[in-house]
């Protein structure tokens, strides 16, 4: 101990008071200077490098006033005020210093500098400051101990500041703080013994010193301002955190297609930009309303509370327009310490949009815009369920086919659209519907059905007179057959039949005419059990053989592969159509041998080809109900040894109407054994997108009929864009049937349909062959 050295009259209180700064300070100083380093705005970064200045400065002269100012041994000690600011100044300017050379703790290196001229700063404050007492006598620093201090001091804040910097996160900055206070307090334990006291009884205090108290209090205010101050930056810095926080999850609420609607019970707290559009509202019209008052239900208060366990489907009034459709779901979440039910509302306007123009399609004929075939069955056993009378007539297109074969399909189209706005015109209260080609049927109830052959003369009347068609006038004429419930028929299909039979009396007459059923209209029934019987043993005398149409990629014109067309040869009628004999085959179940045959044909000719293309062969709904077709298939490609995975097996939508259940398991029977699945015909039936979902076929065939009215029908085109993009969001290939001109193929290729088959390809023929003029033309073109 040096002698008059007065370190053990610093008392607990004054190192109580030393601790508290250094630990409080300490800790709040570090917490500034990683903030300001870490905050991104440079404004933000200057206030908080301003507090952590002022908050080391205050601290270690707050830490300074407790250490001198607590030496009782001297009496009448006074304080100068312009030693005891400048050692104040001193601090500040020297901490400063120090945590200017930090930067933005790009190192430890850095950071160990800034700690050493922070240490520094301690060790000059004091010294400044030891300057500014006043006692009765003199004060002598002994250098030595002096020193010791000065290095501790400098080593401990060089440990700190390196330590935050090398150590991100809470253990950096702790560590910092620690040893940053232990910089300040064992300084000034240390620096006090340096002190020794030299009295002088005669030397006076000056009257202008401030005496401790005076200098505990400000030291005390200095660093209680410093501290507010501090903490209210922090708190501002916390509170523009939030703010901005709250501003970027509100930006990225409004990034998401879907809505967002946050509800305090009924009451809507907050929309994202999504909900607001959907409801065509302003975000702050909605809110603090009844998220109840927005839903076009009648019982939306069920909706809402059944979407916390399942999305419920619901529309949504929206301003200036028809409801929109949503599909809303919700869970509550805890914000801001409450508990809010968020709702999230999926737009399912363009969902509805495509299911409606699939409906459509599927009751709907794309070309004439008439009603099909699905929505006939219907609208018949709907009419006669009623009762009354209900007259049926059957429209035929006389020589249609010759009006194709002559001027081209596009001017069929024509007469086609023709033929149904006369139709409707002619019995304007009746239904009228095209059930696929040229067969149109009308349903008349009521007056209609009471003056039948009225109406069936004026069909005649209206069908049988000349059209202009691409400047050429055209007469294509029609025939008309009808029949009336109760009287020629108690059900739809003999109401059906009696009709048809009607039909084939006005054909054999002449064509043109109308002809009502009478019962002795029995001619083209007996015509028809003549082909029946000729049909049974049609495969037995080798009258049938097939044709192949193939089908190609719409990129290149590659052929891929071919489908089977049967054609029957009879010995007296010559070449009949497939279109006429196929349904008397299927009325009869002859379907069934004469689908065997072309099944095993085909297989059997297409291991022989030169290449492994796909064959594709079509089934009846028939086949799937007579036999076990899963175990015809499988034994014929064990006994053709053809690959599974090379046929292609088409169904139409019929196979899956009368059993679905029992359909679906055939199809996925089939399925595992390796061959591909294609929906036929699709948007000629229903089309229902049930049939899709519930079973992943591998490819759908857009119908011809679609694809050749592309250049003259918008509708078209849509229905086949929505097709095509139905078929890639299921991940299932296209192929376009009918494809017959190059603006077709070129419509097809930029909607990426897969393949497609058509005149443009090449015509059905008796040969197979992989070359393909489309093919050809594209490679001339390329070369």
């Amino acid at each position: 101990m040096l002698p008059n050295a007065i370190v053990d009259r610093l008392d607990p209180t004054a190192l109580s008071l030393i601790a508290a700064y250094s630990v409080i300070g300490g800790a709040v100083s570090v917490a500034l200077c990683a903030r300001s380093s870490a905050a991104g705005a440079t404004a933000a970064r200057t206030i908080g490098a301003v507090l952590a200045v002022a908050m080391c400065g205050v601290t270690i002269w707050s830490a300074h006033v407790a250490s001198i100012a607590r030496i009782d041994a001297l009496p009448g000690v006074g304080y100068a005020p312009f030693m005891s600011g400048l050692a104040f100044v001193v601090a500040l300017v020297t901490a400063a210093t120090g945590l200017a050379m930090l930067g933005a703790w790009r190192s430890a290196a850095a950071s160990a500098c800034g700690g050493a001229v922070v240490g520094a700063a301690i060790v000059a404050c004091h010294y400044v400051g030891v300057a500014s007492v006043r006692p009765a006598g003199s004060i002598v620093i002994d250098q030595k101990t002096f020193v010791s201090a000065a290095v501790l001091a400098i080593g401990f804040s060089t440990a700190a500041l390196a330590a935050g910097a090398r150590y991100s996160g809470l253990v950096g900055r702790v560590s910092a703080a620690l040893t940053f206070a232990a910089a300040i307090f064992v300084f000034h334990f240390v620096a006090a013994g340096a002190l020794k006291l030299a009295p002088n009884a005669r030397a006076a205090t000056s009257t202008n010193a401030f005496d401790k108290h005076d200098m505990l209090v400000a030291a005390g205010l200095a660093f209680l301002v410093a501290l507010a101050a501090a903490l209210v930056g922090l708190l501002l810095e916390l509170r523009v955190k939030e703010s901005g926080k709250s501003a970027r999850e509100r930006a990225f609420a409004d990034l998401t297609r879907e809505g967002i609607v946050i509800c305090d019970g009924q009451r809507i707290v907050d929309v994202n930009m999504a909900a607001a559009r959907l409801a065509g509202l302003d975000p702050a019209v909605m809110r603090a309303r009844a998220f109840r008052d927005f839903l076009d239900a009648p019982d939306p208060d069920r909706i809402l509370s059944a979407s916390l366990a399942k999305p419920q489907e619901v529309g949504l009034k929206a301003t200036g327009g028809e409801p929109a459709w949503v599909e809303v779901s919700s869970r509550d979440v805890q914000m801001e310490g409450r508990s809010r039910r968020v709702f999230t509302l999926r737009d399912l306007s363009e969902t509805r949009r495509k299911e409606h123009q699939i409906r459509h399609l599927a009751y709907h004929d794309p070309l004439t815009g008439l009603a099909n075939r699905a929505a006939f069955n219907e609208a018949l056993a709907a009419a006669l369920k009623r009762g009354g009378e209900v007259a049926l007539f059957c429209v035929d297109l006389d020589k249609f086919k010759e009006v194709n074969d002559v001027f081209g399909h596009s001017a069929g189209d024509e007469i086609l659209r023709t033929a149904a706005r006369r139709i409707v015109a002619a019995a304007p209260d009746a239904m009228v519907f095209r059930l696929g080609g040229d067969e149109f049927v009308v349903i008349g109830t009521g007056p209609d059905a009471g003056d039948a052959d009225k109406v069936a003369l004026r069909l005649t009347e209206r069908l049988n007179t000349e059209t202009v068609v691409a400047g050429r006038t055209m007469r294509c004429g029609a025939s008309v057959g009808f029949a009336v419930y109760p009287h020629h028929g108690s059900d739809v299909d003999q109401l059906f039949a009696n009709a048809d039979a009607a039909l084939y009396r006005a054909k054999a007459d002449g064509r043109g005419l109308a002809r009502g059923f009478e019962p002795e209209m029995d001619l083209a029934l007996r015509e028809r059990r003549a082909l029946q019987q000729d049909l049974a043993t049609a495969i037995s005398r080798n009258e049938m053989f097939l044709h192949w149409m193939p089908q190609a990629n719409c990129e290149t014109g590659e052929v891929v592969g071919f489908e089977a067309l049967i054609r029957w040869k009879h010995p007296t009628r010559g070449v009949v159509p497939p279109v006429q004999f196929i349904p008397v085959a299927e009325e009869t179940a002859a379907i069934v041998p004469i689908g065997e045959w072309v099944l095993r044909t085909a297989c059997r000719e297409a291991v022989r080809w030169v290449r492994p293309g796909k064959v594709a062969v079509n089934l009846s709904p028939v086949q799937f109900q007579h036999g076990d077709i899963v175990e015809l298939v499988h034994s014929i490609l064990v006994e053709t040894g053809l690959s599974a995975s090379r046929l292609e097996l088409e169904i139409t939508e019929g196979v899956l109407l009368d059993d679905l259940s029992g359909a679906l398991n055939t199809l996925r029977r089939l399925k595992a054994l390796g061959v591909q699945i294609a929906m036929d015909d699709f948007g000629t039936g229903y089309s229902s997108l049930s049939y899709l979902q519930a079973f992943p076929f591998d490819r759908i065939k857009i119908d011809a009929s679609f694809i050749r009215t592309l250049s003259t029908s918008p509708q078209a085109k849509a229905i086949v864009r929505a097709v095509v993009a139905l078929g890639a969001s299921l991940d299932m290939p296209i192929t376009a049937e009918g494809v017959e001109t190059p603006e077709q193929r070129a419509f097809l290729a930029e909607l990426h349909c897969e393949e497609i088959q058509g005149y443009l390809v090449g015509r059905p023929s008796p040969v197979v062959s992989f070359e393909s003029p489309f093919a050809k033309q594209r490679m001339r073109a390329a070369g």
